[in-house]
């Protein structure tokens, strides 16, 4: 992992849909630019990136490597990575996140064993696929791609054969070289519990014994762990967790700044004003009226452009607000 990056570690949750569990983040919107890269960000699943045109370099674990289209990335769960563009780029992609085991429930006993192993020491080179030696692979991820964006009939049960046939290539074409490469990452697994409660539980009193249980490690010693790896301390983390839900409502939502704050976790309005400063530096009232204004079209494009169910990687919670409304 850069430096620069080693201390800015963020996760982002999917709640992948129960009955089909993956979600595409298709069509032609996806593009980035050359800019300077200073954090890196995990996530609950398994993420698959398919770079169709550009330059550029992905991070992942203690690795850079280079990429060019077309391509594959692949960040299973809980890994730190990002990816950055070549000077005089401009990178496309198409992104899907999925749960292979949720996605193939019926794999036998051995097979499902060897994904999650799979899943859990994958890492480095590995993780990047190139057209040639893994042509096989790239044509299988681009006709599951094909199918997602066009869903003709039957598509969902098209995907998961497909998904069987690339997860099976993806276990064929894996020598295990990257095991030695796992340090922060298995640090990220111990704390990954605590983490999981709080995208889930943000919103209550959130108690470091509580978190430190879950990990199975004593107060002091998770303290010490979860400040390392993201480089907040627990409660920081939630804070900065609830606050981030707080935008995705202030920007998509119309309820009001006192609504929005008890939704998320404050019992005040003070409190959560207060919060929102240290962390955006304006209230919540003047982010919300500054980033659904005109002067920010780039940001205004970004939520336009996603699909109703991924708002922010928050879906479930959104819809849930939603149905308030």
């Amino acid at each position: 992992m850069q430096q620069g990056m080693q201390q800015n570690i963020y996760y982002r949750h999917f709640d992948l849909p129960a009955n089909f569990p993956v979600i595409g983040l298709l069509g032609d919107s996806w593009k980035s630019h050359p800019e300077p890269i200073t954090r890196m960000h995990f996530h609950n699943c398994m993420e698959i990136g398919f770079l169709y045109s550009g330059t550029g370099k992905y991070h992942i674990g203690n690795q850079t490597l280079e990429i060019q289209a077309p391509c594959m990335m692949i960040a299973p769960p809980n890994i730190p990575h990002a990816h950055s563009v070549d000077e005089g780029q401009v990178c496309g992609w198409k992104w899907i996140y999925v749960d292979p085991q949720k996605m193939l429930p019926n794999l036998s006993p051995r097979l499902s064993n060897m994904l999650s192993e799979y899943q859990r020491d994958v890492c480095g080179a590995e993780c990047v696929l190139r057209d040639g030696a893994q042509g096989q692979i790239m044509t299988v991820l681009k006709m599951i791609i094909d199918e997602m964006e066009n869903g003709r009939t039957h598509y969902h049960h098209v995907v998961r054969e497909l998904f069987a046939t690339l997860f099976l290539l993806l276990l064929r074409n894996y020598s295990g070289t990257a095991k030695d490469e796992q340090y922060v990452n298995s640090q990220l697994g111990c704390i990954a519990p605590a983490i999981a409660y709080i995208a889930e539980n943000f919103m209550e009193d959130v108690s470091i014994e509580k978190l430190s249980r879950l990990c199975h490690v004593s107060v002091s010693h998770f303290r010490r762990l979860f400040k390392q790896v993201l480089g907040w301390s627990p409660l920081d983390y939630v804070q900065m967790v609830r606050i981030d839900r707080a935008c995705v409502l202030l920007y998509n939502c119309d309820f009001s700044i006192t609504e929005i704050g008890l939704q998320v976790g404050y019992p005040s309005p003070s409190s959560f004003n207060r919060q929102f400063r240290r962390i955006h530096g304006v209230s919540p009232s003047q982010w919300r009226q500054k980033m659904r204004s005109e002067e920010n079209p780039v940001v205004t494009a970004y939520f336009n452009s996603l699909p109703p169910s991924t708002f922010h990687f928050f879906p479930m919670e959104l819809g849930a607000y939603e149905n308030k409304a």
